[in-house]
């Protein structure tokens, strides 16, 4: 799918995209790191984490220690799941406005894209 089939199907109808977010923070890091955007990105990402770690330190000097590791557990997995969306989220708007880019990603496997052949939507039956 070249460039201008991907904006016009984002603009237009349904498709689908699979986005691998290691491989999406690889290419973001040596190649957008000077934009502001992801530079916003990247400082509320350590914000979440610090803040993430001073709950934590916080928890196990007044919980026990069984309630302190299951906060742990689920800050853990709530900043990797706002960390991968945000990531596939400043991806696809890199590859909306880039056309090099969007071949990157595409490239790399960092951004696959494919087109929806039976709609999501159950259908009614006449």
């Amino acid at each position: 799918m070249s460039h201008n089939q991907f904006i016009s199907a984002h603009q237009i109808g349904p498709f689908g995209f699979l986005i691998s977010t290691p491989k999406t923070l690889r290419i973001l890091l040596v190649h957008k790191i000077q934009d502001p955007r992801f530079q916003s990105l990247l400082f509320n990402w350590a914000c979440a984490l610090s803040a993430v770690l001073g709950t934590v330190m916080w928890g196990f000097s007044l919980m026990p220690m069984f309630l302190a590791v299951a906060v742990l557990v689920e800050g853990a997995f709530l900043f990797l799941l706002v960390l991968s969306i945000g990531a596939g989220d400043i991806l696809l708007d890199f590859a909306l406005e880039d056309e090099n880019f969007f071949e990157l990603a595409t490239r790399c496997h960092a951004l696959s894209i494919f087109e929806e052949v039976e709609s999501c939507l159950p259908q009614p039956e006449n």
